[in-house]
This record gives C-alpha cells, sequence and structure tokens, in this order.
C-alpha cells in the first residue's frame, strides 16, 4: 500500500471531509486521531451504536473516505460489515468492499455473487439529481479512488475491470469484459445471465437465467480417502482406510452422487463365516461399497456449501480369497458434507461425515450388522459453468 501514499495525499485533498462546500457532517467523536490511533474496530463501535439507521448511512459517506485517506483498510472493512449490518445499501456497500479489496491485494471472486449484475448496473445508471449531496460527494471520491488505483492493476484482469467501472469508464470496462481472458470467471457468468435484485436485496433469477441453469447441469468427478470406525456387532472388523471415488451430478438446487468405496485389510478378531452352505473362520474384510447419495445444499458462503445428504446401497464382503462367497447387505447412511470451489477454477475439494446403518449379512454368532461414522476427504475437478457456486445453482440465494 506504501506505494499509493502519492495516490493518498491527493485523496486527503479531494475527499468530502476535506471540502466545505456540501460535505454531510460526520459522527462528532469519531477524529482523525482516534481513527489513526485505534488499535481495531471495537474501538469505534461504541460511538456509532447510538446513531439511527438513516444516521449511520450519513456518517458513511464521510467515514468511508477518511478512512481510506487515513490508511486504515482494517477499519474501513469492519464499517462496511457495521453498515451493512444496519442496512445501509448494497451497491456502495460492494462498490466499497471491492475497491478496498483491491486496494489491499486481497480481492476475488467471492466478495460478490449471482446479485452483481444488478448492482453493477445500479451504479451506471445511477441518476446524480436524485442522490443526496452526501451521496453525490461520496461517488465523486470513490471515482477518484478507483482512478488512482487503475494504473497499478495488471492488464486484463477482474481489478482492472472494476477500477475502470467505477471511474466512470463504462464503455472500456464492458470491452475489457468481452475479453477472452475473462470468459472463465464468475463475473462474466453472472453478467452473461443476469439476476434482478428484489425489494430486499434477495438475487432473483429471469427466466432465461432459469433455462441456462437447467440446460448446465454440472457434474463433478472426486477421488476420495476416508475413514471407517465401525459400531455393534461389525465392530469387531475394525477401523479402516476408505478409497474411492465419487460421481456427483447437480439437478437444480438438488444433486445426485454415485460414491464407491473400497475397505481392505483384516478385522481385529477372526469371525464365523455360516453362508452358502460354508461355515469356517476368517479374519480377511475385503469390503465394498457401492450406493446412490441424494441431497441439497443448506447454506453457502463465498464459494464453501454446507451439504446434507442422504444414501443407500450394496454392501459387500469377500470373507474367503479362493471361496466364492460374499457377505452382502444395505447400507444406509445420512451425512452433513462442505464443498469448496475457488471462483472460476475448476478443482474442487470436499469432506463428508456419514452415520451409517448396516443390516445383517451372516448367519450365526457374528451378523456383522451395527453400524459406522466414517469420514470422507475428496478432491476433484467440476465440470460445467465455472460461475454456479457448488453448493448452489445461480437461481438460489
Amino acid at each position: 500500500m506504501r506505494r499509493l501514499l502519492p495516490m493518498l495525499l491527493v485523496l486527503v485533498v479531494l475527499s468530502p471531509a476535506a471540502r466545505a462546500d456540501g460535505a454531510v457532517s460526520d459522527a462528532p467523536a469519531l477524529s482523525d486521531s482516534l481513527l489513526l490511533e485505534a488499535p481495531d474496530f471495537a474501538a469505534l463501535r461504541p460511538r456509532l451504536l447510538t446513531l439511527s439507521t438513516a444516521r449511520v448511512v450519513e456518517t458513511a459517506w464521510t467515514l468511508v473516505p477518511r478512512l481510506i485517506t487515513l490508511d486504515r483498510p482494517d477499519l474501513l472493512l469492519d464499517f462496511l460489515e457495521f453498515w451493512d449490518d444496519r442496512g445501509g445499501g448494497f451497491e456502495p456497500i460492494l462498490r466499497t468492499r471491492i475497491l478496498a479489496a483491491i486496494w489491499d491485494g486481497a480481492f476475488d471472486e467471492s466478495l460478490y455473487d449471482e446479485g452483481i449484475p444488478a448492482l453493477l448496473d445500479e451504479w451506471e445508471w445511477r441518476d446524480p439529481d436524485a442522490l443526496t449531496p452526501g451521496r453525490n460527494e461520496f461517488d465523486r471520491f470513490m471515482a477518484l479512488f478507483a482512478d488512482q488505483l487503475l494504473p497499478h492493476q495488471v492488464e486484463g484482469s477482474l481489478p482492472e475491470y472494476f477500477c475502470l467501472l467505477y471511474s466512470d469508464r463504462g464503455e472500456e470496462a464492458a470491452a475489457l469484459l468481452a475479453e477472452e481472458q475473462l470468459a472463465d470467471t464468475w463475473l462474466r457468468w453472472y453478467v452473461d445471465h443476469p439476476l434482478a435484485i428484489d425489494g430486499e436485496g434477495a438475487a432473483v433469477v429471469d427466466d432465461a437465467g432459469v433455462e441456462a441453469v437447467k440446460a448446465a447441469s454440472p457434474s463433478s468427478l472426486l477421488l476420495t480417502v476416508g475413514l471407517w470406525w465401525p459400531r455393534g456387532d461389525v465392530a469387531l472388523a475394525g477401523d479402516h482406510v476408505l478409497v474411492g471415488g465419487l460421481f456427483e451430478q447437480r439437478l437444480g438446487d438438488w444433486f445426485l452422487r454415485l460414491p464407491l468405496e473400497v475397505r481392505l485389510g483384516r478385522t481385529d478378531r477372526p469371525y464365523l463365516v455360516d453362508q452358502d452352505g460354508v461355515r469356517a473362520l476368517s479374519d480377511r474384510f475385503d469390503a465394498v461399497y457401492l450406493g446412490v447419495e441424494g441431497g441439497r445444499p443448506v447454506a453457502a458462503w463465498r464459494g464453501v456449501s454446507l451439504e446434507a445428504f442422504a444414501g443407500l446401497g450394496y454392501d459387500g464382503i469377500l470373507p474367503f480369497k479362493d471361496e466364492d462367497v460374499t457377505l452382502a447387505t444395505l447400507n444406509a447412511n445420512l451425512g452433513l458434507g462442505l464443498r469448496w470451489q475457488r471462483p472460476g477454477r475448476r478443482p474442487l475439494l470436499g469432506l463428508d461425515v456419514r452415520r451409517e446403518w448396516l443390516a445383517t449379512r451372516n448367519e450365526g454368532p457374528d451378523s456383522l450388522a451395527g453400524g459406522a461414522w466414517s469420514l470422507r476427504l475428496g478432491a476433484g475437478l467440476r465440470f460445467g459453468p465455472l460461475g454456479t457456486p457448488p453448493g448452489a445453482s445461480p437461481q438460489s440465494n
């Protein structure tokens, strides 16, 4: 950020807080010395909590530029969270978050979601005559801020696009976004499949977006490894390592998975096999699980989704190497999982925890029934539109 010091000095002079004409007064207790010396946002919060929502918005028009000119991105990001919680306005907050992240070298596409096209339009088609003087001063400052950030951005990058857009160079920004190097980004997907923003700030897909999502139906393939901890009668098998694969097909807000897992090794103690006319002891536990899982995301945040699912499948054991005997049963399970995918990238990571229930599969005293807990880690690739978050289709919010 030190390379931007000359720019900050210019902005000090041009910021709304430094202008006498039309500036909106700030919260009186927030002096420059306090903003410079505050160890964190907790030092400012008590002075802001007493403000009404309208007063927080008025304060934001001058406080945001002051935090930028005083070189306090840490306080700025925390204030934006506070402002957002108080209902300050979606477009100015998002615009500030994006420019602040670019300024701080922390930009990535998790800053926005499928609702961004409507907010970009709100900026480009704003009517200054319909805005307050404080808001217009804020917009002029942020446009200058974006203009000063622009020369420091990588050519052809998303930060360059946002600096062009927010410095009121909309045509140049649109031309850059249409370039091939930005075709594989979430922003390009969202702009090509625009959503509307309802009165409460929720993203709502239009008909064209719904059809595009239905046509896309993204899928993924992961290689998995994990651990299996049996309970009940099957606990005699002992803990085992899982290896396998997982194919997933997204179907709107839902998903369907086909897992294949292998558990190899020996049991903790021999067990009596009494099946298909064979009665003998074995300590082999070469097991295969082939199932079907279905579920849906229950929450998503910045490329990470929390998912719930249920599964049912074949669970078979080969107790002997040279005998044609299989001990098979149904495996029913419930699970929670996490999926993480970097915006605009195909690699996908997964983590699943399952509770399994196993029916009887062997006659005699060792039924090998019971249950298990299992942990499954996966890594692989996702196929389909990169703009669709791993935890939800674009029509969901």
